[in-house]
């Protein structure tokens, strides 16, 4: 049985067959239906009109096959004491009952202490009962996603149900998790609070930065594209190392990101696109920092005579180690590590 309910959808056994097998039913003494009814719930369909609305053999054909609700009698649905005992065993039969007993709060109360998820069968006023809310969040944090507008959109209800689960903030409304003046104060005191902020709130540039500046690594919270912008990333760095991890493509493929990345640890050019990895001027930087940045450049750099020869300056074991051996045939290469003639457009290391 799917959590959440009976399938209306259900395929019944084939009528006439059950008509042939139970032909008794239609006349049967109640003794008779309810014991055909416990071998087989669906049997109920054939037996007399007030036998389906007996509460016990209603209860026996549903206990032995759910498909049976669609057969018992529709009165036996305003009935509390039929009712009550099945939401108690099964919560999501609370989308069964009539209407009026939707919004008996006993009954709903006993659904969503259950299953929490039963509140959205609950009738629309008992959707915005802070108690029956509260009962139901508590038992399943989703649950608050069906409570009433008014409730999701109640601050003070919210920062309640948060202190059991923060995570109550992702079913409150829209207009309550694009508040700033609402999240922020929750960010400052746990940066997670963020991930449940409204998407129009995460991508929004100067309150990521705003957070950034004393929380670095709450970066990882902020919408996609803010990823992808360096100057977040880097004022988000400034503050807490571990946020250049969340640098997306755009912001490594940008040189000026890159190089800022770089005076904070040469190392950084490792993780620059194929594109900055294959600047000369990134590379030229990159050298003059720390010869062992040869290992990170692309291979075309590699067995570029001007860029090599850079390196040889620094450190010619360094440079043998990672450039291509086509280079060292290189006749200005050549040349120029043997201190004869350096090509003059070439930009030599200071």
């Amino acid at each position: 049985m799917a959590q959440g309910g009976y399938s209306t959808q259900t395929s019944l056994a084939n009528p006439e067959k059950l008509a042939r097998a139970y032909p008794e039913l239609i006349n049967a003494d109640r003794a008779t239906v309810l014991k055909k009814v416990k071998e087989d719930g669906l049997a109920i369909q054939f037996a007399p009109d007030e036998l389906r609305a007996d509460p016990e053999i209603a209860a026996a054909a549903i206990a032995q096959d759910d498909r049976a609700i669609q057969m018992v009698a529709t009165k036996l649905w305003k009935d509390h004491k039929f009712v009550g005992p099945l939401v108690l065993k099964d919560a999501f039969m609370l989308q069964y009952v009539a209407e009026q007993l939707k919004n008996d709060r006993d009954l709903v109360l006993d659904a969503v202490r259950k299953e929490g998820s039963a509140l959205q069968y609950a009738g629309t006023k008992l959707k915005a009962d802070r108690e029956v809310v509260t009962a139901a969040v508590r038992h399943r944090t989703s649950a608050f996603e069906f409570a009433s507008e008014t409730l999701k959109g109640d601050a003070e209800f919210v920062l309640a149900l948060m202190k059991a689960d923060e995570g109550a903030l992702r079913f409150a409304s829209d207009k309550l998790r694009s508040d700033q003046k609402f999240i922020l104060p929750l960010v400052r005191k746990n940066d997670n609070v963020l991930q449940f902020a409204s998407d129009e709130l995460r991508a929004d540039r100067d309150f990521i930065f705003e957070i950034v500046a004393t929380q670095g690594d709450a970066v990882r919270h902020a919408w996609h594209t803010i990823w992808e912008d360096g100057d977040v990333i880097l004022a988000a760095a400034a503050q807490d190392k571990r946020a250049m991890r969340h640098a997306g493509k755009a912001a490594w493929n940008n040189p000026d990101f890159v190089l800022k990345m770089m005076n904070k640890n040469w190392r950084e050019i490792r993780h620059a696109s194929e594109k900055v990895r294959g600047n000369r001027e990134v590379a030229r930087i990159a050298i003059d920092m720390d010869v062992e940045a040869l290992q990170f450049l692309t291979e075309e750099l590699k067995e570029d005579p001007e860029i090599v020869y850079r390196a040889y300056q620094h450190d010619e074991k360094v440079a043998m180690q990672y450039a291509r051996s086509e280079v060292f045939q290189d006749r200005d290469f050549i040349l120029a590590s043997a201190g004869v003639k350096v090509p003059p457009e070439w930009v030599i290391a200071k």
